[in-house]
Protein backbone atom coordinates (compact mmCIF):
# COMPACT_ATOMS: atom_id res chain seq x y z
CA UNK A 1 0.00 0.00 0.00
CA UNK A 2 1.15 3.61 -1.03
CA UNK A 3 2.21 5.77 1.97
CA UNK A 4 -0.84 8.37 0.95
CA UNK A 5 -3.34 5.76 1.18
CA UNK A 6 -2.14 4.06 4.26
CA UNK A 7 -2.02 7.77 6.19
CA UNK A 8 -5.34 8.20 4.34
CA UNK A 9 -6.91 5.30 5.54
CA UNK A 10 -5.21 5.83 9.27
CA UNK A 11 -6.19 9.43 9.83
CA UNK A 12 -9.79 8.36 8.32
CA UNK A 13 -10.09 6.62 11.80
CA UNK A 14 -9.47 9.40 14.03
CA UNK A 15 -12.19 10.64 16.38
CA UNK A 16 -13.72 13.83 15.39
CA UNK A 17 -12.24 16.03 18.21
CA UNK A 18 -9.18 14.94 16.53
CA UNK A 19 -9.81 14.95 13.28
CA UNK A 20 -7.32 17.74 11.35
CA UNK A 21 -5.66 18.28 14.11
CA UNK A 22 -3.55 15.48 14.61
CA UNK A 23 -1.31 13.87 11.13
CA UNK A 24 1.26 11.50 10.79
CA UNK A 25 3.80 11.91 8.11
CA UNK A 26 6.46 10.06 6.62
CA UNK A 27 9.32 10.53 4.17
CA UNK A 28 12.20 8.93 2.39
CA UNK A 29 15.10 10.61 2.04
CA UNK A 30 16.22 9.15 -1.51
CA UNK A 31 19.49 10.12 -2.27
CA UNK A 32 20.74 8.50 1.22
CA UNK A 33 22.81 5.55 0.51
CA UNK A 34 19.64 3.09 1.33
CA UNK A 35 16.64 5.01 1.23
CA UNK A 36 16.30 5.71 4.98
CA UNK A 37 13.38 8.03 6.28
CA UNK A 38 11.47 9.10 8.99
CA UNK A 39 7.89 9.10 10.03
CA UNK A 40 6.33 11.74 12.90
CA UNK A 41 3.80 13.13 14.47
CA UNK A 42 1.83 16.31 14.55
CA UNK A 43 -0.54 18.06 16.58
CA UNK A 44 -1.91 21.05 16.05
CA UNK A 45 0.85 21.79 12.91
CA UNK A 46 3.52 20.85 15.77
CA UNK A 47 5.79 17.90 15.64
CA UNK A 48 5.58 16.37 18.82
CA UNK A 49 7.01 12.76 17.72
CA UNK A 50 9.87 11.90 15.38
CA UNK A 51 10.41 8.18 14.54
CA UNK A 52 13.03 6.90 11.96
CA UNK A 53 15.62 4.71 11.21
CA UNK A 54 18.72 6.91 11.26
CA UNK A 55 18.10 8.26 14.79
CA UNK A 56 17.01 4.68 15.82
CA UNK A 57 20.61 3.57 14.72
CA UNK A 58 22.40 6.17 16.47
CA UNK A 59 20.58 6.01 19.54
CA UNK A 60 21.08 1.78 19.49
CA UNK A 61 24.88 1.89 18.65
CA UNK A 62 25.30 4.61 21.82
CA UNK A 63 23.14 2.17 24.22
CA UNK A 64 24.48 -0.71 22.54
CA UNK A 65 28.13 0.35 23.45
CA UNK A 66 27.13 1.30 27.17
CA UNK A 67 25.68 -1.93 27.87
CA UNK A 68 29.00 -3.50 26.61
CA UNK A 69 30.93 -1.54 28.74
CA UNK A 70 28.61 -2.03 32.23
CA UNK A 71 28.97 -5.82 30.93
CA UNK A 72 32.35 -6.20 30.29
CA UNK A 73 32.17 -7.85 27.25
CA UNK A 74 34.53 -5.07 25.14
CA UNK A 75 37.40 -7.52 23.73
CA UNK A 76 35.71 -8.52 20.51
CA UNK A 77 38.34 -10.74 19.92
CA UNK A 78 37.36 -12.87 23.23
CA UNK A 79 34.89 -15.37 21.96
CA UNK A 80 33.43 -16.02 25.52
CA UNK A 81 32.34 -12.05 25.38
CA UNK A 82 30.03 -12.94 22.59
CA UNK A 83 26.80 -14.37 24.75
CA UNK A 84 27.28 -10.69 26.39
CA UNK A 85 27.64 -8.80 23.95
CA UNK A 86 24.33 -10.27 22.37
CA UNK A 87 22.36 -9.98 25.90
CA UNK A 88 23.59 -5.70 25.44
CA UNK A 89 22.65 -5.57 22.06
CA UNK A 90 19.10 -7.16 22.66
CA UNK A 91 18.62 -5.02 26.00
CA UNK A 92 19.88 -1.93 24.12
CA UNK A 93 17.22 -2.45 21.28
CA UNK A 94 14.36 -2.45 24.10
CA UNK A 95 15.79 0.54 25.96
CA UNK A 96 15.66 2.46 22.74
CA UNK A 97 12.33 1.38 21.60
CA UNK A 98 11.06 1.89 25.75
CA UNK A 99 12.77 5.80 24.55
CA UNK A 100 10.57 6.24 21.26
CA UNK A 101 12.55 5.20 18.78
CA UNK A 102 11.85 3.16 15.75
CA UNK A 103 12.75 2.16 12.78
CA UNK A 104 10.82 3.91 9.64
CA UNK A 105 9.71 0.11 8.47
CA UNK A 106 8.59 -0.63 12.30
CA UNK A 107 6.37 2.47 12.36
CA UNK A 108 4.95 2.09 8.60
CA UNK A 109 4.31 -1.71 9.54
CA UNK A 110 2.71 -1.02 12.77
CA UNK A 111 0.16 1.65 11.16
CA UNK A 112 -0.76 -1.10 8.43
CA UNK A 113 -0.90 -3.93 10.77
CA UNK A 114 -3.85 -1.52 12.82
CA UNK A 115 -6.01 -1.64 10.15
CA UNK A 116 -7.20 -4.86 10.08
CA UNK A 117 -7.46 -5.05 14.47
CA UNK A 118 -10.49 -4.42 16.41
CA UNK A 119 -10.08 -1.58 19.00
CA UNK A 120 -9.93 -4.04 21.72
CA UNK A 121 -7.39 -6.16 20.07
CA UNK A 122 -5.27 -2.55 19.09
CA UNK A 123 -5.27 -0.88 22.44
CA UNK A 124 -4.22 -4.52 24.62
CA UNK A 125 -1.43 -4.80 21.71
CA UNK A 126 2.34 -5.33 22.56
CA UNK A 127 3.32 -2.33 20.12
CA UNK A 128 3.20 0.82 21.40
CA UNK A 129 2.49 2.34 17.81
CA UNK A 130 -0.60 0.64 17.45
CA UNK A 131 -1.56 1.29 21.23
CA UNK A 132 -0.93 5.19 20.35
CA UNK A 133 -3.19 5.10 17.80
CA UNK A 134 -5.89 2.75 19.00
CA UNK A 135 -5.96 6.01 21.59
CA UNK A 136 -6.84 8.92 18.62
CA UNK A 137 -9.61 6.21 17.04
CA UNK A 138 -13.42 6.70 16.58
CA UNK A 139 -14.39 3.02 18.19
CA UNK A 140 -12.83 4.53 21.71
CA UNK A 141 -15.07 5.80 22.69
CA UNK A 142 -15.06 8.23 25.75
CA UNK A 143 -16.51 5.23 28.37
CA UNK A 144 -13.36 3.66 27.45
CA UNK A 145 -10.82 7.04 27.58
CA UNK A 146 -12.06 7.63 31.24
CA UNK A 147 -11.54 4.26 32.05
CA UNK A 148 -8.22 3.82 30.36
CA UNK A 149 -5.33 3.85 32.67
CA UNK A 150 -1.99 5.02 31.26
CA UNK A 151 0.36 5.37 33.96
CA UNK A 152 2.33 2.02 32.41
CA UNK A 153 1.93 2.73 29.31
CA UNK A 154 4.93 4.11 26.67
CA UNK A 155 5.29 8.01 26.27
CA UNK A 156 3.84 8.15 22.77
CA UNK A 157 0.60 6.06 23.98
CA UNK A 158 0.33 8.39 27.45
CA UNK A 159 0.69 11.77 25.31
CA UNK A 160 -1.22 10.71 22.52
CA UNK A 161 -4.63 9.66 25.14
CA UNK A 162 -3.88 12.87 27.26
CA UNK A 163 -4.05 14.92 23.71
CA UNK A 164 -7.31 12.80 22.67
CA UNK A 165 -8.61 13.41 26.69
CA UNK A 166 -8.17 16.91 26.14
CA UNK A 167 -9.52 17.13 23.22
CA UNK A 168 -12.96 15.08 23.95
CA UNK A 169 -13.38 17.20 27.07
CA UNK A 170 -12.50 13.72 29.96
CA UNK A 171 -11.32 14.91 32.71
CA UNK A 172 -8.69 12.66 34.55
CA UNK A 173 -5.92 13.15 37.11
CA UNK A 174 -3.73 12.11 34.86
CA UNK A 175 -3.48 15.28 32.39
CA UNK A 176 -0.65 17.24 34.19
CA UNK A 177 2.04 15.97 31.85
CA UNK A 178 0.14 17.65 29.10
CA UNK A 179 -0.17 16.66 25.98
CA UNK A 180 2.70 17.63 24.18
CA UNK A 181 5.44 14.38 23.99
CA UNK A 182 9.51 14.69 24.25
CA UNK A 183 10.18 14.81 20.74
CA UNK A 184 12.15 11.43 20.24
Amino acid sequence: MKWSQLKKRIEANFADSVVGRVEVWNTRYRKSHDAEGEAWITIDKQRVSTMGTCTYFVELEQETRRKVREYGAADFDNPDQREARGRAYWEAEKIVNRRGHFRLEDVNRALFDSLGLSIGEAIKSANPIIRAFATLDRRFGKRRLAEFNDSSEHPLVRSLYQFRCEASGIETDRHSAGHRPDKA
